[in-house]
């Protein structure tokens, strides 16, 4: 029930974005074509209401108009968080300590109410007052007097009115004529029609005639029902108010071509306001001066030289719908293509981190409670890790860790949650086992060999690259492990090029700067791609050391080289290959935004690690998916390099790449985050880094 809300609010989000879409492009059109003509103007609008009214239909049942846009390369997905079955080999022991699953928002359900009850009361009003129109009707007198229907011939002749005509007939209930289509049109007075003189009732036959020729009650029932269905969205009421003032301005057109007397006939229309404050209001029958700008109006039949045809011919309705047709179709269809990229922390691993270090001992309690009922929910357990981490509680910690490792090493949540970087020593060697032993029963499982990497990379990255080539072996075509493959070869290398007397500095998660001893991992890296054949592998490394992965600022004057050169060198080896050539663009142009994110003279600045300097955010607004960006349907990463502050503050950043509709909520969300200053020897230092941000629609 909740996705289906969320579901719905989206659907009725998008339509209402595609609506604004008709609506822009018709002002635009009217704009240009400096339509004057309230006919006109009017058919146009009728056909953006008629689009409104389809949009929902249209969108679902036609094929989607795709626009594609360049795109990262996708790596497959991982297995999702709850496991589908428990491997055949492993027993499930369930820990003894336990919390039931968490709660489910309850404002898209609020939301989807508060809709109902809208659309229920306006379709309530609606209908009521349709109903109260035939009810008019029913109890109305027919008119027989031979000159008012002499007279009613004589108009309908003088407008081509189509013939049976209209039925005449009078109420008290209503202060002002007015149309009602409730089956057979039919024009109603008030009761005291009997004293106008025969001008001011051949103008009140020419307009209401008008409106029934030109069917305005058909069009002012659409605009209710749009209007009811839509209720929440300001366009629907504008249409509607804005097609009932065009409406009457096309019909006092008519009639003022028919009584040639404009002060009479504003004379008239003032009249009939007057009487339309005390008496009967209908707002679903077509009245005379039922416009709430009544100045406005005579101001304009005062002015008007030359009244315009009340009604369009059929050549500019054909004209209007040869437009309008594909123009819905479009709008209803199109749909811009992106395959999103997935970083190295998913949108929903952060979000269970987050989770569940905000956890209270109770709300941890019940879901220990729930693993306890249903061990295979990897959600809870991965918030439960978390808490305990946040909370210093290694052997709960640890046990939960165990349990993924032992029955779900393939899952992405496993390989998340058990750093090996944040374990003791005792506990590392522990879960390395867990890990080795994993990869003995799984030899040609590629997730359980790339998870077992992940762990052990921390301080084994031979053991990591040897898995991750293992895992690409089995699975070539799955660009995931290139890219995990390429990730530490790239952090080594950039680590190794840094390196002063031996050793290089490194970050630990909350903890101050420590230097470290160089392994040569880098330098035999290096070594490899120089000889290597494999294509793929040595551009990938070169993108990654371009500036984009690892670290955060521009790389420098070295680091650019040897990118460069590994790019060139991708390029030689597959020359049918593009992505090196555009990665070589990227890598030149980034050279042009390098001078805004060099410190200062004098300044400590050193460069920590993208995931690393995650954990040390403490305010992390989220960005805004703006409304354009969800209609057509994008997704996918933007990415900064960022400088942040002693202060822990953003204190400049630049776009490495995304795409442009997401690339501003992004920087404007990411300007905002602060972060825990980095200490190197106890002082507060500048810090360069990557921040990735992603932006994922919900299924």
């Amino acid at each position: 029930m909740w996705n289906a809300s969320l579901e719905i609010l989206g659907f009725l989000a998008d339509t209402s974005v595609r609506a604004l879409g008709l609506v822009v492009v018709a002002g635009i059109a009217l704009a240009i074509l400096r339509t004057r003509h309230a006919a006109a103007r009017h058919a146009v609008w009728t056909a953006v209401l008629a689009g409104m009214l389809v949009l929902p239909a249209l969108s679902p049942l036609l094929p989607p108009l795709a626009i594609k846009a360049v795109a990262p390369r996708v790596p497959a997905s991982l297995p999702a968080f709850r496991a589908s079955a428990t491997p055949p080999h492993m027993a499930i022991t369930a820990p003894t300590r336990s919390v039931p699953a968490p709660s489910v928002p309850v404002w898209p359900l609020a939301l989807i109410g508060l809709y109902l009850i809208g659309v229920t009361a306006s379709l309530a009003r609606l209908f009521w007052a349709y109903g109260t129109c035939r009810r008019l009707v029913r109890t109305s007198a027919l008119i027989r007097d031979q000159e008012a229907m002499s007279l009613l011939a004589d108009v309908a002749a003088a407008q081509s009115h189509a013939w049976p005509l209209p039925q005449l007939r009078s109420s008290a209930s209503v202060a002002v004529p007015m149309t009602v289509s409730a089956g057979e049109p039919v024009i109603l007075f008030p009761d005291n029609w009997r004293a106008w003189d025969g001008m001011k009732l051949r103008a009140v036959l020419a307009h209401e005639l008008a409106h029934i020729r030109r069917g305005d009650w058909l069009v002012t029932f659409g605009a209710s029902l749009n209007r009811a269905v839509f209720w929440f969205n300001p366009l629907a009421w504008w249409l509607e108010q804005h097609l009932s003032a065009l409406a009457e301005q096309a019909s006092d057109d008519a009639a003022l071509r028919c009584v040639n007397d404009a002060p009479l006939y504003a004379r008239t229309v003032l009249d009939f306001a007057a009487a339309l404050q005390t008496g009967r209001r209908l707002n679903y029958g077509v009245a005379m001066a039922r416009t709430a700008k009544v100045s406005r109006r005579i101001d304009r039949i005062l002015a008007l030289r030359q009244p315009s045809p009340a009604v369009v011919s059929a050549k500019t309705w054909i004209a209007i719908a040869a437009c309008a047709l594909p123009l819905v179709c479009s709008v209803a269809a199109l749909q811009l293509a992106q395959t999103p990229s997935t970083p190295n922390m998913r949108p929903g691993i952060a979000q269970l981190w987050t989770e569940g270090s905000k956890l209270t001992a109770a709300e941890a309690q019940q879901l220990e409670d729930h693993l306890a009922r249903d061990p295979e929910d990897l959600a809870p357990r991965g918030k439960l890790i978390s808490y305990y981490r946040e909370h210093a509680m290694d052997a709960p910690r640890m046990q939960h860790l165990s349990w993924l490792v032992e029955h779900h090493p393939e899952s992405e949540i496993a390989a998340q949650f058990t750093l090996g970087s944040e374990l003791s020593s005792s506990n590392y060697e522990n879960a390395k086992k867990l890990w080795l032993d994993q990869v003995t029963l799984h030899p040609i499982d590629a997730h359980v060999l790339a998870n077992a990497a992940s762990f052990l990379g921390v301080k084994d990255r031979s053991s990591e690259k040897d898995l991750l080539e293992r895992a690409r072996q089995l699975e070539p075509s799955n660009p995931e492990w290139l890219k995990r493959l390429a990730d530490p070869m790239s952090k080594a290398i950039v680590l190794s090029l840094q390196i002063k007397g031996g050793t290089y500095f490194t970050a630990a998660p909350n903890g101050p700067i420590t230097a470290k001893q160089d392994d040569g991992f880098g330098t035999a890296a290096i070594a490899e791609l120089e000889s290597s054949s494999d294509a793929s592998l040595v551009g990938t490394v070169g993108e990654f050391i371009s500036g984009g992965q690892p670290g955060g600022r521009p790389a420098p004057e070295t680091q650019r080289q040897l990118a460069e050169h590994l790019l060139t060198r991708a390029q030689a080896l597959d020359p049918s290959n593009q992505e090196w050539s555009a990665a070589l663009d990227r890598l030149h142009a980034a050279k042009e935004d390098s001078a805004q994110l060099e410190p200062p003279k004098g300044t400590i600045r050193i460069r920590v690690g993208g995931n690393v300097q995650q954990s040390n955010l403490i305010e992390k607004p989220v960005p805004v998916y703006t409304p354009l960006a969800k209609l057509a349907r994008i997704q996918g990463l933007v990415r900064f390099n960022v400088v942040i502050g002693k202060d822990g503050h953003i204190k400049s950043l630049a776009v490495v790449g995304g795409h442009p509709l997401l690339i501003a909520a992004a920087q404007e969300a990411v300007q905002q985050w602060v972060y825990r200053p980095t200490l190197l020897n106890g002082d507060p230092v500048e810090v360069t880094t990557v921040i990735d941000v992603q932006f994922t629609l919900s299924n």
